[in-house]
């Protein structure tokens, strides 16, 4: 089933079935997996697909995966899809699954190796097996890097990651007791009643969290996302992104509310990067510095964008997006796999 949306890109759904294999390892030391399906969860995947609309089809296409941050949606790709339509890339995107899932099957935690388990048998289930370039908002980075890993994984030759989670606790995740409380509480069926009850009344006087407090169920599947995200392992992954020279485009914004400015930069650290790989644009957009060297990262950072800065800044970002797949054809692209970590 198929719709055309405002921005001209297709919509598609089809059922993908995912996890099995690794709620069979997690059965072993996880009580909560004890009665999981054999062959895993069965989900319904709504999923942007540009195929149909770019004008030299599948053969000649490079493929951009988009994977949306907690809460989200393909839609936050629109004018990216658009763009990138004009210009003869296919654009994958689907819609990771929301926390309607977790309350049905009372299993799924949106844990970064459920999603990456999830990622990966969409694009079989599509027939992709090889991506140019996996375009990551916010806590996408840990399935996307995840699936990098995974030596069943398709091939991925970079990375365009956008205000991405951290490799330590941001601050959107403190203080520690509510954040991994909340996630705990509710996951209970009487927990949930509690916070419908209360909870947007409590966000909001305390101000705890950044995320609208008007849908309980993003509020926590954020909390949740983050609390299994292994993001301490991140840093490693990282360091093997930079020592097999994959090519990355790091995009953030040093107002960002979720996360701080000094991770990022951090982040960029561990990728290789130092001032001549940089670019800075002031509070206006306006570029104060340009990059001084041509290495296999790029920084671009934004005085003032928000955790959404690839929307307020479309343009800028399209085009270095533009310039990561271009340099693609003039590269050796190593693909390296490491183990695959099923641990939490």
């Amino acid at each position: 089933m198929t719709k055309e949306n405002k921005v001209k890109y297709i919509i598609k759904h089809i059922r993908v079935t995912t996890c099995g294999q690794l709620y069979q390892i997690w059965k072993e030391n996880k009580p909560l997996y004890e009665r999981s399906p054999k062959s895993g969860l069965t989900l319904d995947v709504e999923y942007a697909d540009n195929l149909m609309a770019i004008n030299n089809k599948l053969n000649n296409s490079k493929v951009m995966v988009c994977l949306h941050g907690a809460p989200g949606s393909h839609a936050d790709f629109a004018h990216i899809i658009e763009y990138m339509t004009q210009i003869g890339v296919r654009v994958i995107a689907p819609n990771f699954p929301d926390y309607s899932v977790t309350i049905k099957t009372e299993i799924f935690r949106h844990s970064a190796e459920e999603k990456t388990e999830f990622i990966k048998d969409f694009l079989k289930t599509i027939g992709i097996n090889k991506v140019d370039v996996i375009l990551a908002h916010s806590s996408a980075i840990y399935p996307s890097t995840l699936l990098w890993c995974d030596p069943n994984g398709p091939q991925i030759d970079s990375f365009v990651l956008l205000n991405p989670g951290g490799h330590r606790r941001i601050k959107a995740m403190r203080p520690v007791w509510y954040t991994e409380g909340s996630v705990k509480v509710y996951q209970n069926k009487w927990g949930r009643s509690l916070f419908s009850t209360f909870g947007t009344a409590f966000l909001n006087l305390t101000k705890t969290v950044t995320v609208k407090a008007d849908n309980m169920n993003n509020v926590i599947l954020s909390a949740s996302t983050m609390r299994y995200s292994r993001f301490k392992q991140l840093g490693d992954r990282l360091k093997k992104l930079r020592e097999c020279k994959v090519p990355v485009l790091l995009v953030f914004s040093e107002n960002d509310r979720l996360i701080e400015k000094e991770i990022f930069y951090e982040m960029s650290e561990i990728l290789g990067a130092n001032k001549d790989n940089i670019a800075y644009y002031d509070i206006n957009g306006q570029l104060e510095n340009q990059f001084s060297s041509n290495d296999t990262i790029r920084v671009v950072s934004f005085r003032s964008g928000g955790h959404y800065c690839f929307l307020k800044y479309t343009h800028i970002v399209n085009q270095f997006c533009d310039q990561l797949l271009k340099s693609l054809d003039d590269k050796p692209l190593i693909n390296n796999k490491v183990i695959y970590n099923t641990d939490f």
